[in-house]
């Protein structure tokens, strides 16, 4: 018997992408942190915190994920800070081609930290490597 094996990994362009967004932020020196919660957990207000804290030291910029509202991009742009938007039409998570679509709309070089925060989702996402740095879930007891 002869087995031929077709696979290929599932995600491997997305890993791909994610490679290169990684050089990218390295080269550039911003630290990514991808940010994971259920909706209405806390993302948007952990980031507006984060922001509050940290923007008088660091250039800081939010890619915001979402199925379709904008009201969180909305929220940190009202604190100076640049955010993209980005609507996914209904994938529960974002990937790495998405990412780096957004930063090409940022000025790397002002930055020093971009923080994305994911799709309200805690499956899909963990397995999407976008280039980030460190991956931040945020988690109630019951959850």
């Amino acid at each position: 018997m002869v087995t031929i094996d077709v696979s290929k990994p599932i995600l491997d362009k997305n890993e791909k992408l994610a490679a290169e967004n990684r050089s990218v932020f390295d080269e550039k020196g911003v630290f990514v942190l991808d940010l994971m919660a259920s909706p209405g957990a806390g993302k948007t207000s952990t980031i507006l915190a984060t922001i509050a804290a940290l923007r008088d030291r660091y250039g800081i910029a939010v890619i915001e994920g979402d199925i379709a509202s904008k009201v969180d991009a909305e929220k940190v742009k009202a604190h100076g800070i640049p955010a993209v938007q980005i609507n996914t039409g209904g994938a529960c998570h974002l990937e790495s081609d998405m990412i780096q679509r957004a930063v090409s709309a940022l000025d790397l070089d002002s930055l020093d930290l971009i923080i994305v925060e994911n799709v309200g989702n805690l499956v899909c996402p963990t397995e999407f490597y976008l280039g980030e740095h460190a991956k931040v879930m945020i988690l109630s007891v019951p959850e």
